[in-house]
């Protein structure tokens, strides 16, 4: 049987991007390769970007969902650096490209999403409710940390092992996002404290 259209132009674009950067890939030759017409094409994808943030998604969240270890930051870190280091060539096509600007807003938004999670599990594993400021300035703190050290390293070609890039990162915040939050907590604490003795 056939395979569909959507898992043709995603074989076709896995191929085509192995070999030369994103900016020499045309939805023409996508069309042409998958023996498709342009509208089967823009019926499953706006661009060929979007193509990619398809393929990133949904392989990095079932390579997550395989291990409950990945709960964890820690986790969601590693399997994210070691599905850029298996597909390091489509990543630096991709990145050494002129989508490089929606490649590092992407990998932010990654980023936001795995940390904003870690943040929300602290507050409940430790009983404090902090206001939505505070917890968005928690989050873009470390989310900062962690795409400054992605975008760094896939730069570098992505030499270092994942795991050696993990083992440094923990060592250098272990445990200081639960501080974080804590310390806001305290903060939050005796500014409502403050307040409540203005008033009386």
């Amino acid at each position: 049987m056939r395979p569909s259209a959507k898992v043709t132009i995603l074989s076709t674009f896995r191929q085509l991007i192995q070999n030369r950067s994103l900016d020499k890939i045309t939805v023409t030759e996508i069309c042409e390769k998958s023996a498709i017409n342009r509208q089967t094409f823009y019926n499953h994808f706006s661009d060929l970007f979007d193509i990619f943030k398809y393929l990133f998604q949904e392989e990095l969240s079932e390579e997550i969902a395989q291990n409950r270890t990945f709960e964890k930051w820690c986790g969601g870190f590693l399997a994210t650096l070691n599905y850029l280091k298996c597909n390091s060539r489509m990543i630096l096509n991709v990145y050494q490209s002129s989508y490089r600007s929606e490649a590092d807003l992407f990998f932010i938004n990654i980023s936001y999403q795995l940390l904003d999670r870690v943040v929300d599990e602290c507050m409940n594993n430790m009983h404090v409710d902090l206001i939505e400021p505070d917890c968005r300035f928690i989050v873009n703190f470390y989310r900062h940390v962690f795409n400054g050290l992605m975008i760094d390293w896939v730069n570098e070609g992505m030499k270092e092992a994942p795991e050696d890039m993990l083992r440094k990162l923990q060592l250098m915040i272990g445990g200081s996002i639960p501080r974080s939050v804590q310390a806001f907590a305290d903060e939050e604490k005796l500014h409502w404290w403050g307040s409540l003795k203005s008033k009386s």
